[in-house]
């Protein structure tokens, strides 16, 4: 078995990002591969709106992790002004970029930045057009429905020959675009086994209609992870975290694709093939779960929820590092 890489999304939001670089530069001593911001907007005590100005904070601590966004909203950005932003944090990171992004789903985001939802994907090919072109050092000259770009990106990024590209979300079309556009699909953390399973298999028979052969090598997946030492105390911390954010968010209007109100308010529901919870044996069964079944490559833990104490999710890296990773190495 290769060797599954590790990443994590630390503490997010209000004025935890003390806490948050202190988790980071704990995360790459103890060995992990990466670190992930996500990008929401107006949400009080959970998420950030700036992911990539905190992972410039971040790549100054650091010197070996994949900085990663899980996920950027490509609708709130400019694309020449993405471009330049992943560049430049390429440059500053030594080329540890890796730009997740897609297309968004919350209207009250939307309405925050006076975008309409409509046709907020055809927006997004175009966005995606626009930026690969800027980051091959070419010239652009492009005439959308949507932007119009002319001119060059300096510097360039260090990766060649861009930043990898992950395309996130859901259903046909996005699972197309991540085939036809991207480097990798990234699925979030509210899938199920079943579905993640079914994107993956639409996801390959699109490349594979598209004439993309090149082999697909890194297979992650985002979870809601909450490890401790027994399975009891990660169920405690569950109920009194995971379902605060679940039942205020994904059940309280924000009309995500398929987390509704009937099943966010069910742990045992939504623990099952879905969340990473418990002591070590229980997360490494489960994780292996995932590895075994989806062929993941690379878990990405999503580790703060509201309330979550940075204490338990330093103690949480400490687990995950010593108890979980050998079993997978």
């Amino acid at each position: 078995m290769a060797r599954l890489k590790l990443g994590f999304i630390p503490i997010e939001g209000g004025h935890y990002y003390e806490e948050s670089l202190e988790e980071v530069t704990r995360a790459e001593a103890l060995g992990f591969d990466s670190v992930w911001m996500e990008e929401h907007h107006s949400v009080a005590n959970h998420y950030w709106p700036s992911p990539l100005t905190v992972l410039a904070g971040f790549a100054t601590r650091t010197s070996r992790v994949t900085l990663g966004t899980d996920i950027a909203v490509g609708a709130f950005h400019h694309p020449v002004r993405l471009a330049e932003d992943v560049a430049m944090l390429d440059v500053m990171s030594g080329g540890r970029v890796t730009l997740g992004v897609a297309i968004g789903y919350k209207p009250d985001e939307f309405a925050l930045y006076g975008v309409p939802l409509e046709k907020r994907g055809a927006r997004f090919e175009e966005q995606v057009a626009i930026m690969k072109g800027l980051w091959t050092g070419e010239r652009v000259s492009f005439q959308g429905a949507y932007y119009t770009v002319e001119g060059r990106l300096e510097p360039a990024p260090v990766q060649k020959p861009h930043p990898p590209l992950w395309i996130g979300g859901w259903g046909d079309i996005t699972l197309r675009r991540a085939a036809t556009l991207a480097d990798n699909w990234i699925p979030g953390p509210t899938a199920d086994l079943r579905r993640l399973l079914q994107g993956k298999k639409q996801f390959l028979e699109n490349r594979a209609a598209a004439g993309r052969t090149q082999a697909i090598t890194e297979w992650p997946l985002t979870r809601d992870v909450i490890i401790a030492d027994t399975d009891r105390e990660a169920r405690a911390l569950a109920e009194a975290h995971i379902m605060v954010a679940y039942r205020r968010e994904y059940a309280g209007g924000w009309r995500h694709p398929f987390i509704d109100a009937s099943i966010a308010t069910d742990l045992d529901k939504l623990m099952e093939d879905r969340f990473i919870i418990g002591g070590p044996d229980q997360c490494i069964a489960k994780i292996r779960r995932f590895v075994e079944a989806y062929g993941m490559t690379h878990l990405i833990c999503r580790t703060f929820f509201p309330g979550m104490p940075h204490a338990h999710i330093t103690r949480e890296l400490e687990l995950l590092a010593k108890e979980v990773m050998p079993a997978f190495r």
